[in-house]
């Protein structure tokens, strides 16, 4: 006798069963398939951006250095700072970005303490400031934890630089629970890759997201 064929709404967890089968090997990519799946198979649900105030804008994102680690960490904050330009003008609607470059040439011939007086030279109408009270990739001699402390706020230059919205991250660790290997990557590996992914988490507050897209998040920390 013929088995009937499981109904069409559950089919997806048994695709996903199959895939992850053929990827045993890969922990990471196992991980990413299956919360990508999980996604689909929900509807994908979305929220709102919680500030809504850099659209239809021309904006300007600044970093100045954490104190605490200004020479360790070489280029971390202008890195930071252009990670998260590029995924602003790539998902929040009707915003102009300022170039980077053109912000790090202005921050070398001025210093970094006048953010509004930059914000006006490019003609901005809103600044972005990232504040890290905090930044470290290390847990202990052996072992990348990216670890950072972070506020962002919004002003409105046009308006004398008023402060629109804040916002503290708080502490944020990558991988949270755990650490990699200093002899699996090199140091600037394991930064640009902690970077990524503290860009993107700022960013998801200025634009409409998955609020599960973290979801095993620490599988990746080995890629």
């Amino acid at each position: 006798m013929k088995l009937p064929s499981p109904p069409r709404t559950s089919s997806l967890p048994y695709v996903l069963m199959l895939i992850a089968l053929g990827v045993l090997p890969s922990t990471g990519c196992l991980h990413l398939l299956l919360a990508s799946g999980l996604y689909m198979w929900q509807g994908g649900n979305v929220v709102p951006a919680k500030c809504n105030e850099l659209e239809g804008q021309r904006v300007v994102v600044f970093c100045p250095p954490p104190p605490s680690s200004e020479f360790r960490h070489a280029g971390a904050s202008r890195q930071l700072a252009q990670r998260l330009s590029s995924k602003l003008a790539k998902d929040v609607p009707k915003i102009d970005v300022v170039d980077p470059k053109e912000v790090d040439n202005w921050v070398d011939e001025n210093g970094p303490d006048k953010y509004k007086e930059l914000g006006k030279a490019v003609k901005a109408n809103r600044l972005v400031r990232v504040e890290m009270d905090h930044f470290d990739l290390y847990n202990g001699p052996t072992l990348y934890q990216g670890a950072a402390e972070i506020t962002v706020y919004v002003y409105d230059i046009d308006n004398g630089g008023k402060l629109l919205w804040d916002e503290r991250l708080g502490e944020f660790k990558f991988p949270t629970h755990s650490g990699t290997p200093v002899q699996d990557k090199s140091v600037s590996q394991f930064q640009n890759q902690f970077i990524e992914i503290l860009a993107s988490e700022l960013g998801r507050y200025f634009y409409k997201h998955d609020p599960h897209a973290n979801f095993a998040l620490d599988a990746t920390a080995n890629d």
